[in-house]
C-alpha cells in the first residue's frame, strides 16, 4: 500500500458515489417529470405500483454495480478537486436535469406510440399498452442509461475495463422487467396486458436512444472541455 495507491482508490469511490446519485436522481427525475406532463394533460402513463418496481427493482442492481466500477484511466492525471465543491460540481447537477428529461420524453413519446400502435389514433387518452409501452420504456432506458454512467465525460466504447456487475444488474433487471408484462398472473397484478413484438420493440428502441444521445453530448462536452484548456 501506498499514499498513490490510496489517493488512487480514494478518487475511485468518490467518482463511483457521484455516479450512482447521478444514476439515481437522473431516473427520479424522469419519472417525476412523467407524472407531471400526464397530470397536467389528463391521462395515467405509470400507476404508483410502475414506479415502486422501477425504484426497487430497475434501478436498485445497476446502481450497486455502479458503486464497484474501476478507476477510469485519468483518473490521477486529474487536478485536486477544490474544498468548496459540492456532489454536483464539474456539470453533474446539469448532466442530471438533461439526462432525466431525455428519460421523460421518450417515455412520453412510448406512450404514445403504443396508444397509435393499438387504435390507429394520436390522441390525449388513457391506455394500457401506452401504459405497458411506456413502463417498459423507463425501465429499459435506465438500464441503458447505467452503462453511459460508468465514465462523466469518457466515451462507453474506449472506456477499456469492464464491470461484469452491470452487466449481470442489467440483465437480471431486463428479465424481471420483461417478467411483468408477460407472465400470467403477474402481468394481471400489475396491470398489463402482454405487448406484441413489434411493441415491443420499438420500447426497447426508444430506450436504446439514450446511449447515442449521451454519447453525442459528451462529444462535445469533451470538446468544450479542451478548447477551455487551450485558452
Amino acid at each position: 500500500a501506498t499514499i498513490v495507491g490510496a489517493v488512487e482508490e480514494g478518487r475511485r469511490i468518490y467518482d463511483n458515489i457521484r455516479k450512482v446519485v447521478q444514476f439515481l436522481l437522473g431516473t427520479n427525475i424522469s419519472e417525476v417529470f412523467s407524472i407531471l406532463i400526464a397530470t397536467i394533460l389528463g391521462f395515467t402513463i405509470l400507476k404508483p405500483v410502475h414506479l415502486l418496481w422501477i425504484n426497487l427493482v430497475t434501478d436498485s442492481f445497476p446502481a450497486l454495480a455502479l458503486g464497484m466500477e474501476q478507476a477510469e484511466k485519468d483518473i490521477m492525471l486529474r487536478k485536486p478537486r477544490a474544498k468548496g465543491d459540492s456532489i454536483f460540481a464539474g456539470g453533474v447537477g446539469i448532466d442530471v436535469l438533461y439526462q432525466g428529461f431525455m428519460v421523460t420524453v421518450l417515455t412520453v413519446a412510448a406512450f404514445f406510440i403504443g396508444h397509435r400502435i393499438e387504435t390507429g389514433n394520436w390522441e390525449i387518452t388513457n391506455s394500457a399498452v401506452g401504459t405497458a409501452m411506456a413502463f417498459l420504456t423507463m425501465s429499459m432506458a435506465e438500464i441503458f442509461h447505467s452503462f453511459n454512467l460508468r465514465s462523466q465525460r469518457g466515451s462507453l466504447f474506449t472506456i477499456g475495463s469492464f464491470n461484469k456487475s452491470l452487466l449481470l444488474g442489467g440483465i437480471t433487471s431486463f428479465l424481471l422487467t420483461t417478467a411483468v408484462i408477460y407472465l400470467p398472473g403477474l402481468n394481471t397484478a400489475f396491470g398489463f396486458e402482454p405487448l406484441s413484438g413489434a411493441q415491443y420493440a420499438v420500447a426497447l428502441l426508444l430506450a436504446a436512444t439514450t446511449i447515442p444521445i449521451v454519447e453525442c453530448v459528451k462529444f462535445f462536452q469533451r470538446r468544450f472541455t479542451r478548447r477551455r484548456a487551450v485558452s
